[in-house]
């Protein structure tokens, strides 16, 4: 009697088991991508002040050079990211991160604002495209039951770097010159690429369902769960939705179309106070009478208490669903406002920062997971880089039109102004859980 092929459901496999260390390893590995990729996202923002001073350069044109690098991100998040799905996460990432790297070293060399944002814009390009596929891995790695919480984790390595480049940047660049935030921001990245290339694996799930490479399927598999038995028989299968043709099309396909709609409008609303706050916070601080090493002190604080509330945000998301981002951006609506009127004590001002970052950033880390669960694996990658690239929209208007108040109101109507899209994105939020499709992954059987 021949024998009977073994069948093997990846999503399955690691579903039912416990996280070993090859499991930590990568969310280890998507950390410190994510720590690296912190640093570059924010790292503008904290050279501002000192460029301002050094070019004599007018406050609100860094707002358009800061948009101009978000710019970048956006194409490279929507117009690149699909090259995750088609050809695998761990190309997308090493080469996101390669990218990112050699253009944020080289910015330390710029002269003039306009070589400062082409710079920026091309840096943008290869984080939209390792980030969302960075997301990717994490989850296809991930149980369900943890996997908000498991990216949660894995940003607090974006926190970190957001608010290692502000202690660098108080600490160094009064001795090294501002070119001393890119150089360590181009640097690193570049070394970690090169590790990458042989301690990353590909994610099981995507390598499962394109059905081409089962000797890397298996070499996974057997780190995955070393008891497992594989033959020469061993079929590995991924029993998840899967069609061909145009992906970003079916993001609005099989259901999606309202629960995709309303994740973009979240994201867009998130981004626009999101990034109004961390491109101009110690730059309106400081404009403010709080003391230069003060301002940059506030924003990292704010980076700091983002790490903390996305752990928060990103269980409570894993247990009670999205009805806890919508309660996030809530909170975080009256603490924006608040940050206006505490900066004649130091104390409370800190506080209040913190507070609002882990509202802010917690929240939004939350969106970020969402993103990556919703969507099956075929058009994961996609869906995260289409979320993030049209939130954009969001972060490319919040540094500009931070830039274009910045000298016509005063401080308090400011920050008034920044909380608008905290209150529209908990709307968003709260009628995205009601939507069609987002109270799970939305992994269903094969369709032939």
């Amino acid at each position: 009697m021949a024998q009977t092929d073994q069948i093997i459901d990846v999503a399955n496999l690691i579903e039912i088991r416990q996280a070993n260390w090859f499991r930590i390893s990568i969310i280890v590995g998507a950390c410190a991508i994510m720590v690296f990729e912190g640093y570059d996202m924010l790292v503008l923002s904290y050279a501002a002040p000192f460029l301002i001073k050094s070019w004599h350069a007018n406050r609100a044109a860094f707002g358009q050079v800061i948009g101009v690098g978000l710019a970048g991100y956006m194409l490279g998040a929507t117009v690149l990211s699909h090259l995750g799905d088609r050809f695998g996460r761990k190309i997308s990432i090493i080469g996101g991160c390669l990218l990112f790297g050699i253009f944020t070293f080289s910015t330390g060399y710029s002269t003039t604002l306009p070589m400062l944002a082409v710079l920026r814009f091309a840096a943008g390009i290869g984080l939209g495209v390792s980030i969302p596929n960075t997301i990717a891995l994490a989850a296809e790695y991930s149980a369900s039951e943890v996997r908000a919480f498991t990216i949660g984790c894995m940003f607090i390595g974006y926190n970190i770097g957001g608010a290692l480049g502000g202690l660098i940047a108080a600490r160094y660049v009064s001795t090294h010159g501002w070119p001393i935030l890119f150089h360590v921001g181009g640097v690193a990245p570049i070394i970690l690429a090169v590790i990458l290339i042989f301690a990353l694996p590909e994610s099981v799930r995507f390598l499962a369902l394109k059905q081409d490479r089962p000797d890397r399927v298996a070499a996974i598999v057997s780190r995955l769960a070393p008891e497992q038995t594989i033959s020469s028989k061993t079929r590995f299968v991924l029993c998840e939705e899967r069609h061909e043709g145009l992906s970003v099309k079916r993001l609005f396909t099989d259901g999606r179309a309202t629960m995709t709609t309303l994740l973009w409008l979240a994201f867009v609303a998130s981004l626009v106070g999101h990034y109004f706050l961390t491109s101009w916070l110690p730059t309106v601080l400081a404009g403010n009478g709080v003391s230069m090493a003060r301002a940059v002190l506030a924003g990292s604080l704010f980076q700091i208490g983002g790490g903390f509330g996305n752990l928060i945000v990103t269980r409570l998301l894993d247990k009670r669903g999205i009805i806890a981002i919508a309660g996030t951006f809530a909170i975080a609506t009256p603490l924006t406002v608040l940050i206006g009127f505490a900066g004649g004590t130091d104390a409370l001002l800190m506080v209040i920062v913190f507070l609002a970052g882990a509202c802010v950033l917690g929240g939004q880390v939350g969106l970020n997971a969402v993103s990556g669960i919703v969507y099956p694996t075929y058009i994961r990658s996609t869906g995260t880089g289409w979320a993030f690239g049209v939130g954009r929209i969001g972060s490319i208007l919040g540094p500009v039109l931070g830039g274009f108040l910045i000298n016509r109101l005063p401080t308090s109507s400011l920050f008034v102004c920044a909380a608008i899209p905290m209150l529209c994105c908990a709307g968003a939020a709260f009628f995205l859980g009601r939507a069609p499709g987002s109270g799970a992954a939305r992994e269903a059987p094969v369709l032939s």
